[in-house]
């Protein structure tokens, strides 16, 4: 089952814009984070791929923003939980998965303060919660990049004002390159080595005149 969520996660990845009507995904990554919106399509689409593989029983379920009982507000964005047969009990935690998007690429220092944070919340579940002992831990990181420099519909496009002189294009022929010398900072955020695999750019789609595309970077397991 481990080895099906591990490998099935990055499939969804690498093919986050599925699901989406055209240029929808664009369209809401143009004026905000896409986090929530590709992290409760990649739940409905795992969903669906666990009662292809393992049947319909409900045994194995995805839920998105959830903590074991007594855990309060420290919640992870999706979960994959086992049940009892009589699903009434939740026997075990097999994964806790944490999103974390950028709008535009560029290098910053946030998005791996957020890393460390979410790593440690989650390492606190499997340490304090019995049945989280054994979760694989994993991080998505979704870096959202544009066709060009954006010129008209700045008051409409949320990542307007973070055009800096930093920021990549994907027409910049570095822009891939870029994206990896970001990904590579989180290979020495925690206190074990990371694997960062390369960059893809998936196109999503036109909004206001602009392609976007989607780079999107999956960490672990993590233990």
């Amino acid at each position: 089952m481990k080895k099906f969520i591990r490998t099935t996660l990055q499939g969804l990845l690498n093919s986050l814009d599925t699901g989406f009507g055209k240029d929808e995904l664009a369209y809401l990554s143009s004026q905000g984070k896409n986090e929530l919106q590709i992290r409760d399509k990649i739940a409905w689409r795992l969903h669906n791929n666990i009662i292809a593989e393992f049947g319909d029983d409900n045994l194995y379920v995805v839920r998105r923003e959830w903590s074991p009982e007594g855990f309060g507000r420290e919640k992870v964005d999706l979960a994959v939980l086992e049940l009892d047969p009589s699903l009434t009990k939740i026997v075990r935690a097999i994964a806790l998965v944490e999103f974390k998007a950028q709008s535009i690429v560029r290098p910053e220092q946030w998005y791996l303060d957020e890393f460390k944070h979410d790593v440690q919340k989650m390492r606190t579940l499997a340490e304090e919660s019995p049945i989280c002992k054994d979760a694989d831990m994993y991080f998505v990181f979704l870096e959202t990049g544009q066709e060009r420099k954006a010129d008209k519909f700045k008051p409409i496009l949320g990542y307007a004002q973070y055009q800096s002189a930093n920021v990549k294009y994907h027409h910049d022929t570095d822009y891939l390159s870029a994206i990896k010398s970001h990904w590579d900072e989180f290979s020495t955020a925690l206190d074990q080595p990371i694997t960062i695999h390369q960059p893809k750019a998936i196109y999503i789609g036109e909004a206001f005149g602009y392609k976007q595309y989607v780079s999107p970077l999956l960490i672990g397991p993590l233990k």
